[in-house]
């Protein structure tokens, strides 16, 4: 018997509850176990536990909006592998969570997997703090550290975390992004640029908001995802009359983004720090011309030239630059574009990596078992 436990300090609804995006994820790796147990925190301040086919979703009291009280809460998790017999651990964070189920792991010998998903880790490494002294706790007794590219594990390696590093892409369902785009023509000599992302610093859409108010350029823009700085884009967006160039969206339904994605002209990446974004991966399997920033671990997927434009981070000129060029040039925007379908299919197709994924988590042996 194969008993995982998935671990995250993320909020989800019940499995019997609202749509969310993640139970996919989860019904499509649960495939591999006899059974697949994920411990999180509930949207509300209640306990629950649901049960759907082979998944079981533990949700603890979310107590506060941020995750660090799952620091203290996932010792809950010692009480889930005791009951379930859980055998193999996997952690989406080596600290929040992580730190606790390094513990269980020796408590129990039991393996555990940690993985590394966001650019924040990585500017803890930077610090002489007890977060870094926890981090590298975690990634010294893992059975395996999963990367999410070779650029990451590269950076990893910079702070000697090299032991037991595997790497396992970001993946992209077909069966949902499967209509890549056919006409790479620029009607009306407007330019219709998307990105999809949360609404905080790290994408530095401000500024590129600013940056397209000020290029000379006819565009119109939709971004996609809400967040705590809409407010903030709302009034520089009113207070430049820009309400006919930009389009702010909370939330789509799924089949409605795509279609506007594939009506855009260029899809653009334009944060100032990332770890490796799955909407990368979605507007390349929509056949998009993207031009994207070359921060976090991005270049490991996106090669400028061949499947991108890739600019340097906040350099106005070369993003102002790098639009213009598209804009010119349309057989490079379906060069570029048609390469970064073939790297989708080829690399990040969503059943090979989810059997690379599956392999890797079985493969696991407690070292002194």
């Amino acid at each position: 018997m194969i008993k995982l436990l998935h671990i995250s300090a993320n909020t989800y609804p019940l499995l019997n509850g609202k749509h969310h995006h993640t139970k996919n994820i989860w019904q499509e790796l649960a495939k591999g176990f006899d059974e697949y147990h994920i411990l999180a925190r509930n949207e509300t301040n209640r306990y629950n536990y649901s049960k759907e086919g082979n998944i079981h979703l533990h949700l603890l009291p979310r107590l506060t909006k941020k995750s660090k009280i799952f620091f203290f809460t996932s010792f809950f998790m010692f009480w889930i592998i005791k009951k379930y017999k859980i055998t193999h651990l996997l952690s989406q964070c080596p600290i929040v969570g992580g730190f606790t189920a390094t513990l269980a792991s020796k408590c129990f010998r039991i393996p555990l997997m940690v993985e590394i998903h966001g650019e924040e880790y990585f500017r803890f490494l930077e610090r002489k703090s007890f977060i870094v002294k926890i981090m590298k706790y975690t990634f010294g007794r893992a059975k395996k550290i999963r990367s999410l590219n070779s650029v990451m594990t590269e950076k990893l390696k910079h702070y000697n975390i090299d032991k037991n590093v595997v790497e396992i892409p970001n993946r992209v369902n077909l069966n949902i992004f499967n209509k890549p785009k056919r006409n790479f023509e620029i009607s009306e000599n407007i330019v219709k640029i998307i990105s999809i992302g949360r609404f905080v610093w790290e994408k530095d859409y401000l500024n590129l908001v600013k940056v397209l108010n000020k290029s000379g350029i006819k565009y119109q823009l939709i971004l996609i995802g809400g967040g705590p700085l809409k407010k903030e884009y709302e009034t520089y967006i009113n207070e430049n009359s820009l309400q006919n160039n930009v389009t702010l969206i909370d939330w789509i339904e799924q089949k409605d983004m795509i279609e506007m994605i594939i009506n855009s002209d260029i899809y653009i990446q334009s944060s100032v720090s990332e770890g490796m974004p799955r909407t990368i991966l979605e507007a390349m399997a929509l056949q998009m011309p993207i031009i994207s920033t070359n921060v976090g671990s991005i270049e490991g997927v996106l090669i400028n030239g061949k499947n991108s434009l890739i600019i340097n981070s906040t350099n106005q000129k070369e993003l102002i630059e790098a639009i213009k060029k598209l804009i010119e040039d349309n057989s490079l925007r379906e060069k570029i574009a048609t390469q970064a379908y073939k790297d989708v299919v080829e690399k990040y197709e969503w059943n090979k990596v989810f059997e690379l994924y599956k392999d890797e988590i079985k493969s696991m042996k407690y070292e002194n078992s």
